[in-house]
């Protein structure tokens, strides 16, 4: 962007990652802010910890696993292939850890009674955030500013991020 090969970039889309967990939390990470740290503290205390083959998450957890020092994964670690939901219950059956979307969790929730609870979120490293970058006729000859551009016009305004959100039931 300094040098003049892109414009500036415009926060489109932002999501985050949450560590899930039993109310009675045996690894006590609840409260926490590191998710490495919370997830060594799982293998210390060789915690059940479903893993969510969300490609998303799985290849968050990958990061995290060497992260935390490469912990064995013994039988306190369990890769059954589970995505998303199905990871989530599985963790809720066995009073194990897992991680998924702040979002899905909480649709998810509010129609499938669990035994889980948000134990870890707020750790930067376990956000996303998705941005539109357009770049210049220095980066390539081909670059196609204004085709770029409407789009970015379009998912950029606060009425059209507001649309894309889920509605949320506001209760009584």
């Amino acid at each position: 962007m300094l040098d003049g090969l892109g414009q500036w970039p415009h926060p489109i889309f932002a999501n985050q990652s949450v560590l899930l967990g039993p109310p009675e939390d045996p690894a006590q990470i609840r409260g926490m802010t590191d998710m490495v740290a919370a997830f060594r503290r799982i293998a210390e205390t060789k915690s059940p910890f479903i893993l969510n083959n969300d490609p998303n998450v799985k290849a968050l957890l990958d990061v995290v696993w060497e992260a935390a020092g490469r912990p064995d994964q013994g039988n306190w670690y369990s890769d059954s292939g589970l995505e998303g939901s199905e990871a989530v219950d599985s963790a809720s059956n066995v009073g194990g850890y897992t991680v998924w979307g702040v979002d899905p969790y909480l649709q998810y929730q509010a129609k499938h009674p669990l035994t889980l609870e948000i134990l870890l979120s707020g750790d930067p490293f376990v956000q996303r955030i998705m941005a539109s970058i357009v770049v210049t006729p220095q980066t390539s000859l081909a670059a196609n500013v204004e085709g770029a551009t409407a789009p970015q016009a379009y998912l950029i305004p606060p009425d059209a991020t507001a649309r894309g959100r889920p509605q949320r039931d506001p209760g009584p």
